[in-house]
């Protein structure tokens, strides 16, 4: 029988205002968040004092942090446009350096206690080779060893890597125990790719890392999970069988922002009937 995963949120799917996602979390039982932007600032743009409130509110409520959903390498490569529409989610590329935020990224981490830090492959261009990242991505590894946290990297639809199979790609390219994967089948779709083979599921879930779960209609509008075309049941099912060491965390992140609680809240439900039935059929 494949291990309960703990089931988190990312916080301003919820609401950019930490009391209101306070209350959620209170009210649907949940104790483990992943933390992005608050107030529609990314955490990384905090000063000290800022962040150590934001660590001490959290642990007051009972809240562990998964993640810290940073900006890393969700930028371009030196010499490439940006892509029109590029969401930062409250990260300003102009207010702070790639290579500051690259070092300080870790700090923030630490402070909020997440044992992990999503990066991504740089905004998609022509060409692109996990070769492209040896440099930004070495610096990265070398940054997750001495402070003792893991990158998981995400299939992003806008990014170069937007399928399971980049994923494992770059991974091939780049062995090392501090690199993992952030699963997400919603954007590999998006991306206009078809669904990943059980094969790319079972390989990104031996990486380890985490899985992010939200659910897509047939024109490709966001739903709340269990509402769309996503086989996140089946999925799931074969990503805890594989997963090493124990079940990833499953990250509820609905992209719904009109309609975040109530979208996180049928989606909580829905990923939680799941894996009690996949649990009670294993």
């Amino acid at each position: 029988m494949p291990a309960i995963p703990t089931v988190a949120l990312i916080t301003d799917e919820v609401s950019q205002d930490l009391d209101e996602v306070l209350a959620f979390t209170a009210e649907h039982d949940v104790t483990q968040v992943d933390i992005r932007a608050v107030d529609e600032r990314n955490v990384i743009l905090f000063d000290n004092d800022e962040l150590g409130a934001l660590a001490a509110r959290l642990a007051d409520a009972g809240l562990t942090v998964g993640c810290y959903c940073s900006p890393l390498l969700k930028w371009t490569r030196p010499g490439m446009p940006v892509p029109e529409g590029t969401n930062f989610h409250g990260f300003d590329p102009d207010a702070m350096s790639n290579e500051t935020a690259m070092v300080h990224a870790f700090e923030v981490a630490n402070v909020l206690g997440a044992r992990q830090i999503r990066v991504f492959s740089y905004l998609a261009y022509p060409g692109f080779t996990p070769a492209d990242l040896d440099d930004d991505l070495g610096l990265l590894l070398d940054l997750a060893e001495a402070h003792g946290v893991d990158l998981v990297l995400e299939n992003e639809h806008v990014c170069n890597v937007a399928t399971l199979a980049g994923i494992i790609a770059v991974a091939d390219h780049h062995p090392h125990p501090r690199l993992k994967a952030a699963i997400d089948l919603a954007n590999q779709m998006s991306a206009g790719h078809p669904p990943p083979s059980e094969d790319e599921l079972v390989h990104a879930a031996r990486l380890g890392g985490t899985v992010h779960v939200k659910d897509l209609a047939p024109d490709k509008t966001y739903v709340p999970v269990g509402q769309g075309v996503i086989d996140h049941a089946g999925s799931l099912a074969t990503i805890l069988n594989a997963a090493p060491g124990g079940a990833l965390p499953i990250v509820i992140e609905t992209h719904m922002p009109h309609d975040g609680p109530a979208a996180t809240a049928a989606s909580l439900k829905a990923v939680r009937a799941m894996l009690a039935k996949i649990c009670e059929d294993a």
